[in-house]
């Protein structure tokens, strides 16, 4: 009986952790957030390139942007950015073409903080469980000085 309760208890709080997360699901991305954090806020982006910089937005405006995945192998440098205040920036390399690639990535606050877990299939580098770093105070500086 005691073992019927405690996996009753586990179900429950299970069904309960499922119903509190907002998710987006496209053909490669996979965005989910749980009920702490504001989607609206998020912005995903993948960009190539030094001087001739192509940009890849994967999510923004609260929605999946569909065919905007990289087609060639390559550097990429992933950043996240969450409220203007918030960010995340990691270099990925794909050495085939990420043509099947399906990315996810988990938001959930824990201790005051963001923190996002990533899974890459093509991405190796990717696969790991991120926080959300401040802007320095000369950066927000600027943010702010160009938002005026």
């Amino acid at each position: 009986m005691k073992h019927k309760f405690t996996l009753l208890l586990i179900l429950v709080s299970m069904t309960q952790f499922a119903q509190t997360k907002t998710e987006f699901e496209g053909d490669k991305i996979k965005v989910s957030f749980s009920k702490n954090i504001d989607s609206q806020k998020t912005a995903i982006k993948f960009t190539q390139g030094t001087w001739n910089v192509t940009l890849f937005s994967l999510f923004e405006n609260n929605q999946i942007v569909e065919n905007a995945f990289p087609s060639e192998a390559g550097i990429y440098n992933l950043t996240i950015t969450y409220s203007n205040d918030l960010y995340y920036s990691e270099i990925a390399l794909y050495r085939i073409p990420p043509k099947k690639e399906k990315i996810s990535f988990d938001f959930y606050e824990a201790c005051g903080k963001i923190f996002c877990r990533i899974k890459s299939d093509y991405a190796q580098e990717l696969n790991k469980e991120i926080v959300m770093n401040k802007f320095d105070n000369e950066i927000q500086e600027i943010i702010n000085s160009v938002k005026d």
